[in-house]
C-alpha cells in the first residue's frame, strides 16, 4: 500500500511539475495591430569591423630586408597573380608583400630574425586560419 501510494505522489508531481506556464495577454480586437507593433524586437548585432593595418605595404618592405626567414602566405609564377592574392589578404587586414626569389614571387606575410620566434608565430597562424597552406621561407 505505502509503495502504490508513493507511486500516486510520483506520478502527480510529474504531471503537474511539467507544465509549461504560458501567460496569455488579452488583446481588443481593435488593437491586435497596435499591440503588436509595441512589442521588442531584439537587435542584431552590428558585423565586426576590419582591423586598419599599421603599416603601409612600403614600410613593411624596408623592415623584411633585414629579415631571414619569412612565413610565406603563397607561391606563384606571375607577379599579377602574387599582387592579386596580396590585395585579398590586405582586405582581410593581412598587410603582406611580394618578395621576387628564383623566378617566384611569394606572397609574404610575416618576417623573423630568428628561426624559433618565426615557428611559433607560424603555427599559431595555422591553427587561427585552419590553413595548412602557411610556409616557412629561410633567405
Amino acid at each position: 500500500m505505502v509503495k502504490f501510494n508513493v507511486f500516486l505522489l510520483l506520478i502527480f508531481l510529474l504531471f503537474t511539475g511539467c507544465k509549461d506556464k504560458k501567460v496569455v495577454t488579452p488583446v481588443e480586437k481593435g488593437k491586435v495591430a497596435e499591440q503588436t507593433a509595441k512589442r521588442l524586437v531584439p537587435e542584431l548585432t552590428p558585423a565586426p569591423k576590419k582591423p586598419d593595418p599599421k603599416l603601409t605595404t612600403e614600410q613593411i618592405a624596408a623592415n623584411r630586408n633585414s629579415l631571414d626567414y619569412h612565413i610565406v602566405a603563397a607561391s606563384y609564377n606571375y607577379k599579377s597573380q602574387a599582387e592579386k592574392f596580396k590585395s585579398r589578404l590586405y582586405e582581410k587586414g593581412y598587410p603582406s608583400i611580394v618578395l621576387e626569389q628564383k623566378g617566384k614571387f611569394r606572397v609574404v606575410l610575416q618576417s623573423f630574425a630568428k628561426k624559433e620566434p618565426a615557428i611559433k608565430e607560424l603555427v599559431r597562424l595555422r591553427k587561427i586560419n585552419k590553413q595548412p597552406d602557411l610556409w616557412l621561407l629561410h633567405q
